[in-house]
């Protein structure tokens, strides 16, 4: 599964971004799983179109009704949620996915 983040300064301009998003998703027929705004302290590199690094970066992204937790994983390692953060809630939401992104922050 793919994964794209933005970081932005409140909630309502993450619910303005996604909105935008899921209408150009949607209009292009690309099935989305869940599009959540999510307080996190993750940081990301700036989304880049250009596709240069495609799926280079793995992650296990755990969220909750109000955060969201993301932690590094190798690209061999199972899918099982070993690994996943150690502050995420026993029983949230969790994907395994790729991104273009580089994850900046070291705790989140």
């Amino acid at each position: 599964m793919s994964a794209a983040f933005v970081n932005t300064d409140s909630l309502d301009e993450c619910e303005r971004r996604a909105k935008a998003v899921s209408t150009i998703l949607a209009g292009q027929k690309l099935p989305i799983k869940d599009l959540v705004c999510r307080r996190s302290e993750a940081t990301f590199e700036p989304f880049s179109h250009s596709g240069e690094n495609a799926g280079a970066y793995r992650y296990i992204v755990t969220f909750d009704e109000r955060e969201a937790w993301v932690t590094p994983r190798a690209a061999d390692a199972a899918c099982d949620g070993q690994g996943a953060s150690a502050r995420a809630p026993p029983e949230p939401v969790r994907f395994c996915v790729s991104s273009a992104q580089k994850l900046l922050s070291e705790q989140n």
